[in-house]
This record gives C-alpha cells, structure tokens and sequence, in this order.
C-alpha cells in the first residue's frame, strides 16, 4: 500500500483489473474520494460485479505496483466501470482535475469591493487554481463565481487559499452545493474521456 507523499492515481493512468483468473487492462478516467472511473480495454465477466464480489485494481507508480482491494459496477458509459476502493493508499487529492477554462470572479470573503475576473487554469470538485491577475486582493478566503457557459449557470462557492504564485492562485472549496460539486466532478470526467484509451 502506498504510503508516500506522492498522488498515486492520475487521470489518463494505465492500469489493471486483476479479476483472479483475468486480468482487464484499463486506464483511469477520473477519480472521486474512494470511486474511481476506469475506461476498459477488454470485458468484465458479470460475475466480477456481484454482491461481495471483491477484485484488485492494479497500478504502478515512481517504480511501486500497488494492489488496491476494490469493488466493481458498471459506469455511465458503455466501456466504463466504477471502482470503489476498499484500501486506504496515501492519494492526496479526492478529486480528478482537468484543465478546463471557464471565466471566474473573485473576491475577499466579506470584501464589498467589486470582484477581480480571471480564467481557471484547471478545475476539480474540490478546488480550483485561476490565472493570477493584476488586480488580485489576497485573503485567506474568497467567494467564488464560476461561469459554466455551456451548461448556462453560475457556481457560487467559497473557498480558501491553498498557495499563490506570481502567475496563479490555488484555492480548495470550503463551502460548495452538493448539485455543484457533482457537476464540477462530471465536467473533469467529460474532459478526461475525450482522450482516456485511445
């Protein structure tokens, strides 16, 4: 089990279903907490996803193979399973990021000074990191505005500062909508299954 400072999933990752007798080679799509998103390279056996039905995902990474114990169901696409991990491995962020732009609106919690606009660099469920621009305030919080042209809404947010360099801020959200949050989850999830297996 992973126990290192390093992510151990990563979106576009290979991988591997070890079924016992099979093994179904794969690549993660996405990741959400302990649910992981895997595109297929081959067939699960139906009897891999019944009840108490336990598989491995295998995985590599910086030169360690990691055996996570795991159970299966189907995902929302054809070539898709979902994968709930039943191990702890030392994965530091619960949400797949990818890097989308959508325009954002910053401001200090608690400022009533206009917002500063900005464009996110990538996005997940669970944070954001944006362009840093000229007019950018630092505080510890900001309330959030998120423009989802295509899905025609606004996400409201709060969310507090992780790190900010001379070109970008990271922020991790401390107060989001549920509805929000999986909408955010399924935007990164789109982005990674455009190029997933190829």
């Amino acid at each position: 089990m992973a126990t290192g400072f390093a992510s151990v999933l990563s979106e576009g990752q290979p991988a591997q279903l070890d079924l016992g007798e099979e093994v179904v080679r794969c690549r993660v799509v996405g990741f959400t907490g302990p649910e992981v998103v895997l595109e297929l390279g081959g067939e699960v056996p139906e009897e891999a996803l019944g009840p108490g039905s336990v598989t491995f995902l295998v995985i590599e990474t910086a030169g360690r193979l990691h055996a996570l114990k795991a159970q299966l169901r189907h995902g929302a696409a054809e070539k898709e399973m979902v994968v709930k991990l039943l191990d702890s491995f030392g994965q530091r962020r619960l949400f797949s990021r990818a890097p989308v732009v959508v325009p954002a609106h910053l401001r200090p919690a608690g400022d009533a000074n206009d917002p500063w606009t900005t464009f996110t660099r990538d996005i997940s469920a669970g944070g954001l990191r944006v362009a840093r621009q000229s007019t950018y305030r630092e505080a510890g919080e900001h309330e959030v505005v998120l423009g989802l042209v295509k899905a025609g809404r606004e996400i409201r947010a709060r969310a507090r500062l992780v790190r900010a360099t001379d070109t970008d801020v990271s922020l991790s959200f401390t107060e989001l909508a549920p509805e929000d949050r999986l909408l955010l989850a399924q935007l990164t999830f789109a982005y990674h299954r455009r190029g997933a297996v190829r």
